[in-house]
């Protein structure tokens, strides 16, 4: 390297660190605590908030009776919100058990069961991104028929609203309803909610999913026939029960079949798992039914798992092809493991016979939940008790072959001291999870959350925007973008590479950089750093659509945190109030491992004004009467125009009350200007983001040209000259 190169270098790297964090992220070994207020919380629930955080909501005994509370946590591990959580319902009686969906805005809706009126009823509330309560204080009645109402789940109406169902006793058994709320928080269907299956003995508890139409697919384990079997019914976006009354039957097997779960199956119809007796033992089956409520597969449902010993409570995501993965606890070996399977769109088990393990160590694991990967695999979490009897927290990525991508048995997100109980489960959005559990390492169990990225790196290897600020001083058109390293570049792994740098165009923007044509996208691994061209992709993220141009490079250079300016295509002015949308990538030596920040957003100031303006001169004329003003024009390249005031002292204030007149000229007549009254002119420049500059001043006796007309003094009739003359 020569001496100029490393001077270039120095110079480059002082740019990179200055003005920029020096912690690498928000997240912490054994999880960020979400809550920890005094009392009780428990029962915690998540949801993804579209930008690769996550909103948590619990039941919280702070003030000796429960309420519920909600966080949100950001991508790299932040609370958002009031610390320990935004109150959503603080009425009297208890509320219990919330549980939620995105609002599909940042937000979330969230309901729950509720008793301020002495019986149990269900209630709802929605919270923006910012963690404000959006509906009626305390939530809104969902249900409050007589006696209880209870166990409400929810899913989105695909238009900003929920569509939930509960079990209800007003007819003196458990029957099931269901209700929809807009997003302004008004129930669209009759008071009280709709029934979805009335029949004798008891139906409980249900689960729903959408049916791709603004309805849902409900289904739940029902008595009807003195034995458990497993029912469901579909509702659309009016509240018109489509299907057979009262539900068609998914299994009425032998023995009872309980605790379905769902999910749909991206053609207007669902997959539905259950535990099921009919051998004697517990075992896993499923069955899918289609959009018109004819069941698909074998009947009475396709055998996930049938091994020896029981297998509970099984869970269930997509494969993103049309099948289902679904995971559950497994005491086979005597000890209770993880398990999984995927079926495929027309029933076939397409892994092992009886599953996969996920993780079959000493002493027992439980209560699994899992979410999609984004790539046809899924992430599973649970309870684990290899080292003991206070359970840690940990999880596991298997692909869509079945094949376990992290360390044997699953990677330990929690090991602290204490008990931990009730893991929940959020995409990331980049194909890694953010995992919530209740832990009582402070003596009450409060709330914690971990994020473990699509490698298994627990923490996220994702680096992470900490500011888009403008570039204070300038012109405006550039943004100082500056963001946490990846985890790699943090530890000084060889692997790491490069960032690349992104900033959001529209759609009309990424078809001009090639010339009018479509756009030639291209994918992250794809992408040649080489390239000359314009480089752009598309992405999905956080219910928005971004077309993503390259902007800029950074060697990774093993430190904690970088910075760059960056260029911004408008500045923002009291008329533009829009936003720069930026995304950093992490790049590998491997094209195909790359990892994604969230979007964040920022704008460009114009922060200085044009010089003022020089060279201003007045010269008066009789005919036509009035002031011709002049200047030496300005040499901005923003430079947007003047403007010329008038006042009759020299201390006067420009003003819109003495505005003469706006031009992009150098020169302006005045023909309001009066011989007989001493005037002064004030003269300043504007650029284009309306900054103005100070003002040259114009003075009466500094205004030159012609005298005006004067009063004769005496009149006399002159002798003509010459004598004669023509």
């Amino acid at each position: 390297m020569t001496s100029g190169s490393k001077v270039i270098c120095a110079v480059a790297l002082f740019t990179l660190v200055v003005g920029v964090p020096s912690l690498w992220a928000q997240w912490i070994a054994d999880g960020v605590p979400v809550c920890m207020a005094t009392g009780l919380q428990q029962n915690s629930k998540i949801v993804s908030d579209g930008a690769g955080g996550a909103i948590i909501a619990w039941d919280d005994f702070r003030t000796g009776i429960k309420d519920v509370y909600a966080q949100r946590v950001n991508a790299s591990g932040a609370v958002q919100w009031t610390a320990d959580g935004v109150a959503i319902c603080t009425a009297t009686g208890h509320q219990s058990f919330p549980q939620l969906i995105s609002d599909g805005a940042g937000g979330a809706i969230i309901t729950w069961y509720d008793a301020r009126a002495g019986d149990n009823d269900i209630y709802a509330q929605r919270v923006d991104a910012s963690g404000a309560v959006m509906w009626t204080a305390d939530g809104v009645a969902i249900c409050t028929a007589a006696w209880s109402q209870h166990n409400p789940r929810i899913i989105s109406d695909g238009r900003g609203g929920a569509i939930i169902t509960w079990v209800d006793d007003r007819a003196g058994n458990y029957d099931i309803y269901a209700q929809r709320v807009n997003a302004s928080g008004t129930v669209q269907w009759m008071l009280d909610g709709v029934i979805i299956c009335t029949a004798a003995g008891c139906q409980d508890p249900p689960q729903l999913t959408t049916d791709g139409s603004g309805g849902a697919i409900i289904a739940w384990r029902d008595y009807r026939a003195g034995n458990w079997d497993i029912y469901t019914q579909r509702v659309d976006a009016s509240g018109a029960a489509k299907w057979t009354v009262d539900g068609v039957a998914i299994c009425t097997a032998a023995g009872p079949q309980e605790y379905p779960k769902l999910i749909s199956d991206g053609s207007g119809g669902a997959i539905i798992t259950w535990r099921d007796y009919r051998a004697g033992t517990y075992d896993i089956y499923a069955q899918r039914v289609n959009a018109t409520g004819t069941v698909q597969w074998t009947a009475d449902g396709v055998a996930m798992c049938a091994a020896t010993g029981h297998q509970y409570f099984p869970e269930l995501v997509s494969d993103g092809a049309g099948g289902a993965i679904v995971t559950w606890y497994d005491n086979r070996a005597g000890n209770l493991d993880i398990y999984a399977q995927r079926v495929s769109v027309t029933g076939a088990v397409q892994w092992m016979l009886d599953g996969v393990p996920i993780c079959t160590e000493a002493q027992n694991q439980m209560y699994p939940q899992l979410t999609s990967d984004g790539v046809g695999g899924a992430i599973i979490t649970w309870r684990d008790s290899r080292a003991g009897d206070n359970y840690d927290i940990c999880v596991q990525r298997v692909d869509a072959s079945g094949a376990a991508k992290w360390t044997v048995d699953g990677v330990a997100i929690c090991k602290a001291a204490g008990y931990k109980m009730q893991p929940g489960i959020a995409s990331d959005g980049a194909g890694g999870a953010i995992i919530t559990w209740n832990d009582d390492r402070a003596v009450n169990f409060d709330v914690y959350a971990q994020l473990i990225d699509r490698s298994g790196c627990i923490g996220g290897s994702s680096p992470a925007i900490h500011s888009v600020r403008d570039v204070p001083g300038d012109q405006g058109g550039w943004v100082y973008l500056s963001w946490h390293a990846a985890r790699l570049d943090v530890l000084m792994d060889e692997e790491m590479s490069h960032y690349t740098l992104w900033r959001a165009i529209s759609a009309e923007r990424a078809a001009l950089a090639f010339s009018g044509g479509p756009p030639a996208l291209v994918s992250l691994a794809e992408l040649d750093p080489d390239e000359r061209q314009p480089v752009i992709r598309l992405e999905q993220s956080g219910g928005r659509t971004y077309f993503w141009e390259l902007v800029a490079t950074q060697d990774a250079c093993y430190m904690p945190a970088y910075g760059k300016p960056v260029a911004t295509l408008f500045d923002s002015t009291g008329v533009c109030g829009e936003y720069h949308y930026f995304q950093v990538v992490a790049h590998t030596l491997d094209p195909r491992v790359f990892w994604k920040s969230a979007p964040d957003s920022g704008c460009s100031v114009d922060n200085l004004a044009p010089c003022t303006p020089q060279g201003l001169a007045g010269e008066q004329s009789f005919v036509p009467e009035g002031l011709s003003l002049t200047w030496t024009p300005n040499r901005e390249a923003d430079l947007f125009g003047y403007r010329i005031y008038r006042g009759l002292a020299e201390d006067f204030t420009p003003d819109e009350t003495s505005l003469v007149a706006a031009t992009s000229d150098t020169l302006l007549f005045d023909a309001d200007w009066h011989w007989s009254v001493g005037c002064y002119y004030k003269l300043s420049a504007l650029d284009v983001n309306g900054n103005e500059s100070g003002w040259s001043l114009l003075r009466p006796e500094e205004i030159t040209g012609v005298d005006g007309p004067g009063t004769p003094l005496a009149s006399y009739l002159a002798q003509n000259y010459p004598n004669p003359f023509n």
